[in-house]
């Protein structure tokens, strides 16, 4: 697994290979005139008796600039491209997101989805910006700053090296418990982003319920576990940064007393053993990146098989565009369905037809599988094969796309967007007739009746509106789409009886031009279809017009009966 999101890294880096290579360029520039700078220091401390030498101080001014130039060249272009790589996954992970089906999310928490796109996506910036960096510019300091000190004083240099291979024996250890506390830190980041998200979205709900202190409590338990487990994964992390300093202490010992040596028996300038002092401090960058540059990768390679795991699944092929169009015949064959883990099918053996142009109503008790088949209609969920079709078509056969522009779905949870009412009636594409859609929704007037009309900013989730007013505006929308099937799933069901009335005889005026599929669970609202279906457990147990079926004794008669008693 780990090689497989350090391969995934590598791969977008490849991506941006000329800018990370001109970025990398810079670093070496940096790097080599940054060494530079104490050979120049030794030649002026060996020769300060003869007065300083105004060229080497110049030269050394000259490569301070060079690093200086060639660092924020280096910055610039890594950097860059860590951020272009992280636009780049994020919209991989939305891409992927809005193309699976339910079956996926069904099973995924929104929790989960929202820390691959935050936090595992930031541990993979870092990776990418600062991990690369650092690689390089250890391996550079450390290979030049070795040579130089084997150049100075070959045997002095084996010496004070000493303690650093006791680094590779550290991290061998260091890494895999690395990896694993990281992986679960992510896993609780999960638990505990869906809880926030929970507890602001149903924060009405816990204060009506008095609620809201134990479910503070439920999220300081999270909390908890989120810093016990993130203070596991610091003290992992954090014995690598100590050991490195400790063994630098232990070098800097060694040359103090070897070193000085060499320097009163003469074997040693003093610039010599300045030079050499700095080129040993210098090491101790590369040693400390090594660790840093190690930490972050694995944490990087963690999140990216995270993030792997969801673009590893595999949305529906896309079949090509049928041509023609589409008059919005229905015809349901012999339909039984049953949801992912379902313990008895959602629909059984349910068989209907509607001609483009008419009208089809569902009524039943509370689960009864009326909404499951406006979900199977679209595809949100596959319905078996040979059981829906569309215009004759069979709706699997059909791409999905051009399978939704058929559809004008007004589902049971109105769901708006943080935007004006005339953008979020908008959304299906129309910029004309956002007056007229209102009105048949029975909503025109009170949106005059806003202080800025169309232009009302909403709230979240339209919060500012009732829960009719929400209905009514999601009806508008659907209203809008230039669709031949109009599906409308218990649309009214936070209206008024007067209100129903009057938006079902403007939906009247479809007649003919638009299939009209309702579902609901009251009876005023189906009594005008060219059929109604009955169901009752996923099965369809009476059908026929509203005056047959209240001819019969039967679960539409006791419906109606209750209704309007």
């Amino acid at each position: 697994m780990k090689s497989r999101g350090l391969k995934a890294l590598f791969g977008y880096l490849w991506n941006y290979r000329w800018q990370t290579g001109l970025g990398v360029l810079g670093l070496l520039l940096a790097d080599c005139a940054q060494l530079g700078i104490p050979f120049l220091s030794q030649r002026v401390i060996d020769n300060l008796r003869e007065g300083p030498d105004r060229l080497i101080i110049a030269l050394i001014v000259v490569l301070a600039f060079v690093a200086y130039a060639a660092r924020c060249l280096w910055r610039y272009c890594l950097f860059g491209v860590a951020r272009r790589c992280d636009i780049e996954i994020r919209r991989q992970i939305y891409h992927r997101a809005i193309h699976l089906d339910l079956n996926y999310h069904s099973q995924s928490s929104i929790g989960h989805m929202m820390a691959l796109a935050t936090s595992d996506v930031a541990a993979v910036r870092m990776a990418l910006a600062f991990a690369l960096m650092s690689a390089f510019d250890a391996v550079i300091y450390s290979v030049l700053s070795i040579s130089a000190l084997l150049s100075i004083d070959t045997r002095l240099a084996l010496i004070t090296l000493l303690p650093f291979p006791l680094l590779g024996i550290l991290m061998r250890y260091l890494l895999k418990w690395n990896y694993q506390t990281w992986d679960r830190v992510q896993q609780n980041f999960d638990e505990l982003t869906e809880k926030a998200r929970e507890s602001i979205s149903g924060m009405r709900v816990l204060r009506t319920l008095v609620q809201d202190e134990g479910d503070a409590a439920e999220f300081r338990r999270l909390t908890a576990e989120q810093y016990r487990r993130f203070m596991t994964f610091v003290k992992v992390d954090g014995v690598y940064s100590p050991t490195i300093l400790f063994l630098s202490g232990i070098s800097s010992a060694l040359l103090l007393a070897v070193g000085g040596q060499h320097v009163v028996d003469g074997q040693l300038s003093v610039g010599e053993f300045a030079a050499f002092a700095s080129f040993l401090g210098q090491l101790s960058w590369p040693m400390v990146a090594a660790g840093w540059t190690l930490s972050l990768v694995q944490r990087a390679t963690a999140s990216m098989d995270r993030i792997l795991t969801l673009l590893d699944e595999v949305p529906e092929p896309v079949q090509p565009f049928l041509e023609g169009g589409f008059s919005g015949g229905l015809e349901i064959r012999d339909l039984t369905f049953s949801y992912p883990g379902g313990v008895k099918p959602a629909l059984r053996q349910l068989s209907a037809r509607v001609e483009p142009g008419g009208s089809l109503g569902l009524v039943g008790e509370v689960g009864s599988g009326k909404s499951t088949l406006t979900r199977l209609l679209q595809r949100l969920y596959n319905p078996p094969q040979g059981s829906i079709f569309l215009d004759g078509r069979d709706v699997l056969e059909i791409n999905l796309e051009q399978l939704r522009q058929q559809f004008a779905w007004v589902e049971q949870e109105s769901f708006l967007f943080s935007a004006t009412i005339a953008e979020n009636l908008r959304l299906g594409g129309a910029r004309e007739g956002l007056e007229e859609a209102a009105r048949m929704a029975d909503l025109h007037q009170e949106v005059l009746s806003f202080p800025d009309g169309y232009e009302t900013l909403l709230g979240e989730r339209g919060v500012t509106l009732s829960g009719g007013q929400r209905q009514r505006l999601c009806l508008a929308r659907a209203l809008l789409k230039p669709a031949p099937v109009l599906l409308l799933d218990d649309t009214l069901s936070a209206v008024d009886a007067d209100t129903e009335q009057r938006i079902l005889k403007a939906l009247s005026e479809l007649r003919g031009r638009q299939t009209l599929l309702i579902i609901s669970h009251r009876v005023s609202s189906v009594r005008d279809c060219d059929e109604i279906l009955v169901l009752e457990e996923g099965a369809v147990v009476q059908r026929g017009r509203h005056q047959e079926l209240l001819a019969q004794d039967g679960l539409y008669k006791r419906l109606y009966e209750l209704q309007t008693q």
